[in-house]
């Protein structure tokens, strides 16, 4: 696959989920909860900056921003199954550029940090959103 192409999609995947995750913050009545996924969202955007500044230096458009369709519960849970997606997306990644190699396996050591916040806040949510 080409390498803008993968810039361009993991850019979109990365705003997506910072979108999914703010929306699914909400409808969460606990503030320690709340803040798990405003930390995750937080992560999410400074993954597509880089992204976004990794296209830029390829001279490449940056693509619109993706509109999330879920809410509340189901967005959660579409974060939390897209969060293990893109860890072991961006781990098994390989480049033969040196700098974009790095940024994925920082990107995937990353969406293991917010798969664990989602996770924790399902938990002890259980379906209550």
């Amino acid at each position: 696959m080409d390498v803008v192409e993968v810039l361009k999609k993991a850019y979109q995947d990365e705003l997506l989920d910072a979108l999914r995750a703010e929306r699914a913050a909400e409808g969460v009545p606990y503030p320690h909860l709340k803040a798990l996924l405003l930390e995750v969202a937080k992560r999410e955007r400074t993954h597509a900056e880089a992204l976004a500044e990794a296209l830029h230096r390829r001279k490449v458009p940056i693509p619109p921003t993706p509109r999330v369709e879920e809410a509340g519960w189901e967005a959660m849970l579409r974060l939390l199954s897209e969060e293990g997606f893109d860890r072991a997306y961006y781990l098994e990644s390989t480049f033969p550029d040196p700098e974009l190699e790095a940024l994925f396996t920082r990107l995937g050591q990353e969406e293991s940090l917010n798969q664990e916040a989602v996770r924790k806040v399902v938990a002890l949510l259980g379906g209550g959103l």
